[in-house]
């Protein structure tokens, strides 16, 4: 009998036991099929007969002695066989087949694969499954306590969860790749783990994906583990690892019915995130870091960000620690607007942004100066102490924004300082979600910015406006001969 059709009844015996269907499944090249070559009425019918003459064909391979054909050749990529693979590789290559004196080789590889495949079937070394609940915030475990096998390599699984016992299933695939689901209750969670084959290792994780248990709807995804041996559920590592923080559910599809655009707040859903980080912190400090002031410390930082995001993602004002920073994002946000307004007073000091000189304030001036090229009309009222004693740098300053088509006016901060809120603050007024109002109150009695955008505040400040304006003087009415004795505040 010849060597290629030995190969063949390998196959055939071992690996399919003897299933003509599932061998023939294997060997059959549908880009073959044409309808037309027969007298079926629907194509399910023509293809059965097609899928019946390949059956045909391949009993007579495994009966007679057949050399490797050409159109075995031919089609072998587009054979179902040509797919299987084997510890991260191919496991048949044509070469296997076209080789005279391999056969002793081409048995030992099946015998490999079948074991393989039996470890596959079922893998008892992993024990345990932890998840974290979000709902209830705390960790869950489960036991496996009885392994069923059942047909068709189907593994049913018992699992012990408080007291409980509930059913899943559970398959090792040819690419270690291991797939479980679970029914608890009324929900199902689906786990997707890859094992390494690392004896070494007591865990492995991997995805879960479920449904909200209030509503048994919303998709919700996070990690679990699935352990050998028991492990420390109280181990706040263990939390971690489960990420506890980056639970996603799938929210976006609670959206109105009358409006088909997609709408999420981003800045909703992190400030979420921050908040459970920040608990998570929180606990880490308490059962890791207690005398570790390097930790607790960044930490204790970390909160201000998060209270930053909670007021961001309910509208509300916030502080501003950095004017360069606040003043160059503002810069880019009227870049990026165009052919607008724009208004600021600013109280003239030597600490005045405009008069230092890192290359971050060289930059900050010159992009400002140029504002004029993106469509904007600036316009800036600086206050100081007396409109009669100009300062040299204040007098150039003018001089040079006057020269790039921004509108300068200067205005005695004693005509001013009670009756508004700050003199220091600019703002864009287009009627729509990108106004805002940035400011450091006079109130407050802190050298910090609050940033508004809630209409009334922004009516204030905008009213303030108009007063300072009303009792300010224009750059073109100011004597460029007036006295140059007096120095910016400090």
């Amino acid at each position: 009998m010849e060597n290629f059709t030995q190969k063949l009844i390998l196959i055939y015996t071992k690996m399919f036991r003897e299933d003509i269907d599932k061998f023939t499944e294997a060997f059959i090249d549908y880009n073959k099929f044409d309808r037309n070559k027969f007298n079926f009425e629907s194509e399910e019918e023509s293809h059965k007969q097609f899928f019946s003459n390949r059956k045909t064909v391949l009993r007579r391979w495994l009966l007679n002695g057949n050399k490797c054909t050409p159109d075995f050749q031919k089609s072998f990529y587009n054979y179902k066989i040509s797919t299987y693979r084997f510890q991260g590789e191919t496991l048949f290559t044509l070469d296997d087949f076209r080789e005279e004196h391999n056969l002793t080789d081409f048995e030992k590889k099946i015998d490999a694969y079948l074991l393989y495949q039996q470890r596959a079937y079922i893998n008892t070394d992993y024990r345990y499954i932890y998840a974290f609940d979000e709902e209830q915030e705390a960790l869950q475990s489960y036991t496996i306590t009885k392994w069923i096998k059942g047909d068709r390599d189907r593994v049913t699984i018992h699992l012990e969860y408080e007291g409980k016992t509930y059913s899943g299933t559970f398959s090792l695939q040819e690419d270690s790749n291991i797939f479980m689901t679970i029914k608890i209750e009324q929900i199902t969670l689906y786990l997707l783990f890859h094992d390494t084959n690392d004896s070494s290792c007591n865990y492995i994780v991997g995805t879960s994906m479920g449904y909200l248990t209030k509503d048994n709807i919303v998709p919700r995804a996070t990690k679990v583990i699935l352990a050998k041996q028991k492990l420390n559920s109280s181990d706040i590592d263990l939390q971690f690892i489960l990420n506890e923080t980056e639970v996603i559910s799938a929210i976006e599809n609670r959206l109105n019915l009358n409006n088909h655009d997609l709408k999420v707040n981003p800045l909703v859903r992190y400030s979420r995130t921050f908040k459970k980080y920040h608990t998570l912190f929180s606990r880490f400090v308490e059962h890791k870091f207690q005398q570790n002031f390097y930790y607790r410390l960044a930490f204790r930082e970390f909160y201000a960000i998060y209270k930053l995001f909670e007021r961001v993602s309910k509208k509300e004002s916030y502080f501003i620690f950095n004017q360069q920073r606040a003043f160059f994002e503002l810069i880019k946000t009227l870049e990026a607007i165009k052919d607008i307004p724009f208004y600021m007073v600013m109280e003239f000091t030597s600490k005045n942004i405009f008069l230092q000189s890192t290359q971050k304030d060289i930059e900050i001036k010159k992009r400002f100066l140029n504002l004029q090229n993106y469509g904007i009309e600036s316009h800036l009222i600086f206050i100081v102490e007396n409109t009669k004693t100009i300062s040299h740098e204040l007098e150039m300053l003018l001089k040079e924004m006057h020269e790039h088509q921004i509108t300068v006016r200067v205005v005695c901060k004693e005509k001013i300082i009670h009756e508004i809120n700050s003199i220091d603050f600019f703002f864009i007024h287009l009627k729509d979600s990108r106004d805002f109002v940035l400011a450091d109150p006079l109130r407050d009695n802190k050298d910090v910015y609050k940033l508004f955008t809630n209409r009334l505040t922004m009516e204030e400040y905008r009213i303030d406006y108009q007063t300072i304006l009303n009792k300010s003087i224009d750059y073109l009415n100011i004597s460029s001969t007036v006295a140059t004795t007096f120095q910016p505040k400090s």
